[in-house]
């Protein structure tokens, strides 16, 4: 995914505004402090720093966060679903270094069917894209809460 020059605060300003995601679903997502998030949010140029009696901006740590689920919320949602499968397997095969059998033995599917999702996921019939998505999804949030992500 490419990320284009963008503000993500005002990106997230305008999806709470059209009500895609509210602010304490933000701070739950997040686990940025309310009033930090609050400040990041009014804050129209990220990074810029002025001496206030006002609670602390996020650190730029999570202002990194916010960043990134910002370009995710919005550019990254046009990936296409058939895109997005191959990318959780090519994840859990080049990033996790899990072979396509530990994948398949993992959650219960077909090799056939975790190699067609890595390969060529147009290939793969409706019915099975629904279980791969699901229990591929299920691997990467195994592999990131071991992570502590």
């Amino acid at each position: 995914m490419t990320v284009e020059a963008q503000n993500p605060a005002a990106e997230l300003r305008r999806l709470i505004a059209e009500g895609r995601l509210s602010e304490d679903a933000l701070q739950a997502i997040t686990g940025i402090q309310p009033d930090a998030l609050l400040r990041s949010l009014a804050e129209t140029q990220t990074g810029m720093m002025r001496v206030t009696t006002e609670p602390p901006s996020p650190s730029t740590e999570e202002t990194s966060r916010l960043a990134l689920l910002a370009a995710q919320l919005t550019a990254g949602l046009q990936i296409g679903d058939d895109d997005r499968l191959k990318a959780i397997f090519e994840s859990l095969t080049v990033e996790c270094r899990l072979t396509v059998q530990n994948i398949a033995r993992l959650v219960g599917l077909d090799v056939e069917d975790v190699e067609k999702a890595l390969h060529d996921p147009r290939s793969v019939a409706i019915e099975r894209k629904y279980e791969l998505a699901t229990r591929g999804s299920f691997l990467i949030n195994a592999v990131n809460q071991a992570r502590g992500r």
